[in-house]
């Protein structure tokens, strides 16, 4: 559990500065890395036209890729996605021939691994996002990257229990102010 700062610890926030090209931003955590998180989806999105593969299914195949045999339900925790949404998924693949589900040792688990098809795939968009992921970086010089990287795992681990399908996100019908329980 992290300490809660006090309102009159906080440092203050300053109000909305102008970036590049007159375009305003705030200087807080949240705003900096949604932004962030825009141009990387971007940049990846880009990386990976003509593949047929939009980035939540890339991303699936490059941890079954990374870990043969990984099951559905480790791969939900993996990604932050929900479990229901990883078997759509695997299923879009799998009909394509790129991954392989397997009843485990427990009947109700399914491993996964990626066919030779899907495996040549995922190498050639790995090579393509690894590039993208090295242009979103550029800016910064060789240990800047290193110690950006090294600070965005340090505070992904620190509130992994965020990291959950849904948080965050408007309970339905709350936009009527009526939370359905």
């Amino acid at each position: 559990m992290h300490p809660v700062s006090s309102p009159q610890s906080l440092a203050p926030v300053p109000k909305s500065t102008l970036g590049r090209g007159g375009i305003p931003f705030r200087r807080a955590a949240a705003p900096l890395v949604r932004r962030l998180q825009q141009i990387c989806v971007a940049m990846v999105a880009q990386a990976l036209e003509g593949s047929g593969l939009v980035q939540l299914e890339h991303a699936l195949m490059v941890f079954i890729d990374d870990v043969p045999g990984i099951d559905q339900r480790t791969l939900s925790q993996a990604l932050g996605i929900d479990r229901n949404n990883v078997s759509l998924l695997l299923h879009r693949l799998e009909t394509r021939g790129l991954v392989k589900r397997e009843i485990g040792e427990d009947r109700r688990v399914r491993n996964l691994s990626l066919t030779a098809r899907g495996k040549a795939l995922s190498q050639t968009c790995q090579i393509k996002t690894r590039a993208a992921n090295e242009r979103v970086v550029a800016p910064l010089k060789p240990a800047e990257r290193k110690l950006f990287l090294d600070m965005l795992v340090r505070l992904v681990e620190a509130h992994h229990e965020h990291a959950r399908p849904g948080a965050g996100r408007r309970k339905r019908n709350a936009a009527n102010g009526r939370n359905r329980e």
